[in-house]
């Protein structure tokens, strides 16, 4: 007797353990990192996209592939051992010559998660030296409960030939459709009965409708474009509703857009420093659209967002109940130990587990951050703020999951915020599972998060109760230390400081804003009644006889007019630079006024004069004494207008401070008392002075912090400096400098770039020209010959196009681990001329190539071009020209070397000036930029002599990280 096995128990292993979308497809990445693959794909093409008339999903890897013996005595044999046994491999043909990897895949069903993207399948894999071989499934045909696995035929066959692939497909297809031959099993039952009846024609149907269209076709040419290619793709040709849904932009889906993005970010563990070199896309293809989906809602995280955490853990619990590490909070280090008051248990040891976490405050008021590293870190937390676990490295689902708090922050914090305080939403980081530490914290077969055993729960209870401490010692309202809370209410305080600075500012704008808008009509109704006077003077003296008493309201009336004109234009706060607009509406309301004023102004001076001729010497005098004691009134009102706000001020500062002081002492002096009366020994004199000389210290430095500032700011203003218009001139210099300094930056790296492609492009056109002159001769052999060398010349022109379009989208990129392999490759390719016609040995060092950099893209590829096209200039003269690529591991340094001219010591650090430069016709701002681009990005430059760095004796380059020591 032996077991048999009904074909649905592989449907059960694959899709029906699969928890959801993006577990499929991790698994199959995973498997993909088993292979050796550096770069896992996932791929969705949309009906429309370039003319398709069909959905396509399509996961693939670039790992070793496999053989047809590979399939048959491996793929398709479910729950094989090697990845349990966790054996590592031996460098080799069958690692691609890679260092061994941990295995990633444990259980050896990961592979059947494909039945989860869609049906039918088309798998192809090549190893090198070997054909391509392709199997073609359709998973469904396991749903029929009456079919056994040995009756299944599962067509796989070679393609030796990729134009062939159309030919293979269809024979495949052929042999697929033979498992219905069959209508009754041996003992004369039908196979297909009831419902089943409609799943087979379903799955007939879609093999006969499963065609490979033009787009499908062509990437599946650059997929294996060699002999040498290797790797498997897994071609699904209707592909589930979840994944078509990706591609759309409506909010219906948006949540479920979010999970799966939230799910596949963070592949790897990118919070620390790995062997791992994994690149993950998402690709979605639509319409005339491609795009990353992974990264469509911003940057994931990486190590460097843990310098920006208000607060930071670091350490391990020991898997018996004790945790020790560094507590960061603000800028200040802990070091911190817990011991949970459990009951201890050998059944309950889960290994020793290294957390390193982050926690960003809710509000910008309580950050040690600025507004932008703020709004920056909260957007990655809302996006992807969670607790992660990864193991050897890779992530453990559902763990990082907006839903996945396994450790109850919310629910605790919903109960009592003042007192839980960690909020799972605020927090970024993970803990650090390996098979060896951690053997019994084990997947479950869903891949659905850990098994729920007695290590587990121990783990997670020593996890709960060490963050419920931390939170009572530091965190919490009334926490045993004050460290974090001071801390926080020092930045609130300069924060509502300066929140209070900005509103007065926003009100100084409004009343501008709003003096702009009712200037017109101001001026159009003081015009209207100056003229009216104007014509009523004219009048009055046009008669013949005319007294001063006739005129004298007239006259009254348009001195007071005069002094009104100066309150008319509106006036600009000292405190604030207007803008652009606003300067433009002022200078014209300027003109306005200027232009009314030289309109009256002669009609005004004729009546002046018609008035002296016509009125008497003593009437004169006394219109003459009205218009100085006019004069004389209107600097008196505003002075004692300004003198009485003044003292109402005083008046309220004064009031103000008086209770506030009165407050104080009481608050010092309303126990006295009562605390005299309980001394009855001398312990309690000790105690009680202790606690007077705390409360002491402490109202002291509330004053300090509000009273004391006031009088020392009183003290300080003076009639001869304006403090306003100072305050106000240092905003407008430093908005001035911030501006220019960003202009100057992007035109003088928008600069860079245009001279590279100047020099190259030149040289590329000649070529062309004279190619093109020698086609026009109709000499057939030379034509044939030069318009390949043409089309040759052509192929370089884009080649550098695609090398340096990278460079021109600074402004844009965003920031992600850029691999130092990728760098050197892409140098190599930029200089390939420079490189053989120089003869230059190009040496790079595998510390180098393992390495990477969190930065902008284009930011570090300008770096590295301005460094090598002057090392590519200092060496011309050398008979050795080497150039190094190298990094120390030690001290996180990336070392660019020379064996050109040595930078002499006193000018290690001017090179870095803005326009010094020792090459003839040289700019001087390549090295300048270049330091200003990496500080944005928290590293530094500096060129050394240092034998330790610059073995090459010439000019040598470090790039390093910015520490706190280094600040």
């Amino acid at each position: 007797m032996q077991f048999r096995t009904k074909a649905r128990a592989v449907d059960l292993l694959g899709k029906g353990q699969i928890a959801d979308l993006p577990t499929a497809i991790t698994e199959l990445w995973k498997n993909g990192y088993d292979a050796y693959a550096d770069n896992l794909t996932a791929e969705l093409f949309k009906e429309g996209f370039n003319f398709l008339e069909n959905s396509y999903f399509i996961i693939s890897d670039d790992g070793k592939g496999m053989s047809s013996s590979d399939i048959l005595d491996k793929w398709l044999v479910l729950g094989t051992d090697s990845k349990s046994r966790a054996e590592l491999d031996e460098e080799s043909e069958a690692t691609l010559w890679k260092r061994p990897r941990i295995k990633a895949g444990e259980k050896g069903i990961g592979r059947l998660s494909v039945a989860y993207l869609g049906n039918p399948m088309l798998m192809l894999t090549k190893k090198i030296g070997f054909p391509i071989e392709a199997l073609y499934f359709d998973w469904r045909l396991l749903e029929n409960y009456n079919l056994f696995l040995d009756d299944i035929n599962i067509p796989l066959k070679s393609v030796n030939n990729l134009n062939a692939l159309e030919s293979v497909f269809n024979d495949l297809k052929k042999d697929f459709q033979s498992n219905f031959n069959k209508e009754v099993d041996l003992y004369n039952k039908p196979i297909w009965e009831g419902k089943q009846i409609e799943l087979k024609s379903e799955i007939i149907a879609n093999t006969k409708e499963a065609i490979l269209e033009a787009p499908i076709l062509e990437y599946i040419f650059s997929f294996f474009n060699s002999e040498d290619s290797h790797g498997t793709l897994f071609l699904t040709f209707n592909p589930i509703n979840q994944i078509l849904e990706l591609a759309e932009n409506d909010n219906d889906g948006l949540e479920d857009r979010k999970f799966v993005i939230s799910s596949l970010t963070g592949f790897t563990n990118p919070f620390k420093d790995t062997n791992i070199e994994i690149f993950t896309t998402f690709n979605i293809n639509k319409e005339n659209e491609t795009f990353d989906l992974l990264n469509s809602r911003g940057n994931f995280f990486n190590k460097s967002d843990f310098d920006l955490a208000d607060v930071y853990i670091n350490g391990e619990f020991d898997g018996n109940g004790s945790f020790n590490g560094i507590i960061r909070i603000y800028n200040e280090s802990i070091n911190y130990t817990y011991t949970n008051p459990r009951k201890k248990d050998k059944r309950s040891l889960y290994g020793c587990i290294p957390i390193e976490l982050g926690y960003s405050q809710g509000e910008e008021k309580s950050s040690n951050l600025t507004e932008n590293q703020f709004n920056a870190l909260r957007n990655k937390v809302t996006e992807y703020g969670g607790l992660y676990i990864f193991r050897d490295d890779f992530r453990v689902l559902p763990y990082g999951r907006e839903n996945a708090d396994f450790l109850g922050f919310e629910e605790r914090r919903s109960k009592r915020a003042g007192t839980y305080y960690f909020s799972y939403r605020r927090m970024y980081g993970y803990l650090d599972l390996t098979r060896d530490r951690n053997e019994y914290l084990k997947d479950k077969s869903s891949r659905e998060g850990l098994i729920n055993n007695a290590q587990y729960r121990a783990f997670t209870n020593d996890a709960i109760n060490f963050f419920k401490t931390l939170a009572q010692d530091y965190f919490a309202t009334e926490a045993k230390q004050s460290l974090f809370i001071d801390k926080k209410k020092e930045l609130n305080d300069q924060h509502e400081a300066l929140k209070a600075d900005k509103a007065r500012e926003k009100a100084d704008k409004i009343a501008f804003s709003k003096s702009l808008n009712d200037y017109p009509k101001k001026l159009d109704e003081h015009q209207s009644k100056y003229e009216h006077l104007l014509n009523q003077l004219d009048e009055k003296l046009s008669l013949i006889n005319v007294g001063y008493s006739e005129v004298e309201k007239i006259l009254d009336e348009l001195q007071k007019m005069d002094l009104e004109l100066k309150g008319l234009i509106p006036k600009v706060p000292k405190r604030y630079k207007p803008t652009e607009t606003q300067k433009e509406r002022l200078y014209k309301f300027e003109n306005r006024l200027n232009n009314y004023i030289e309109l009256v102004t002669p009609k005004r001076e004729e009546l002046n004069k018609k008035a002296q001729d016509k009125l008497e010497i003593r009437d004169l005098k006394i219109d003459f004494t009205k218009k100085y004691n006019g004069y004389i009134s209107s600097l008196e009102k505003a002075l004692n207008e300004n003198r009485q706000q003044l003292d109402n001020k005083f008046s309220s500062l004064s009031k103000d401070y008086r209770e506030r002081s009165r407050r104080l002492i009481n608050s010092l002096s309303e126990n006295k008392e009562r605390i005299v009366g309980e001394i009855v020994s001398k312990e309690q004199v000790n105690h009680f002075t202790n606690e007077i000389e705390k409360q002491y210290n402490s109202l002291f430095e509330e004053t300090e912090r509000t009273l004391f500032p006031l009088v020392e700011h009183i003290k300080r203003l003076s009639f001869d400096i304006d403090e306003e218009q100072v305050q106000g001139a240092y905003k407008a210099q430093y908005d001035q400098m911030k501006y220019q300094w960003e202009q100057t930056r992007d035109t003088a790296q928008l600069g860079i770039a245009v001279e590279i492609i100047d020099h190259e492009f030149n040289q590329l056109y000649a070529k062309i020209n004279n190619q093109i002159s020698v086609l026009g001769k109709n000499d057939t052999v030379n034509s044939i010959r030069e318009f390949n060398f043409l089309e040759k010349n052509f192929k370089q022109l884009e080649d550098k196009y695609a090398l340096l379009s990278p460079l021109y989208r600074i402004s844009g990129a965003l920031i992600k681990d850029v691999s130092c392999n990728t760098v050197y490759r892409y140098l190599l390719e930029f200089f390939e001329n420079q490189i053989a016609d120089y003869n230059i040995k190009f040496e790079v060092s595998e510390a180098f190539k393992s390495h990477s950099i969190a930065i902008k893209e284009p930011v570090i590829y300008t770096v590295f071009i301005n460094i090598i096209n002057n090392a590519i200039y200092w060496m011309r003269n050398k008979e050795q020209r080497i150039i190094k690529l190298d990094y120390l591991p030690e001290s996180n340094e990336i070392i660019i070397a020379n064996s050109g001219e040595k930078i002499p010591d006193y000018r290690l650090d001017k090179i870095f000036e803005l326009f010094y430069s020792q090459r003839p016709n040289g700019r001087g701002i390549g090295l300048y930029l270049s330091k200003q681009s990496l500080l944005e990005s928290d590293l530094e430059i500096f060129a050394s002599n240092d034998k330790k760095y610059n073995y090459l004796n010439g000019a040598c380059f470090i790039i390093k990280l910015i520490t706190e020591e280094d600040v």
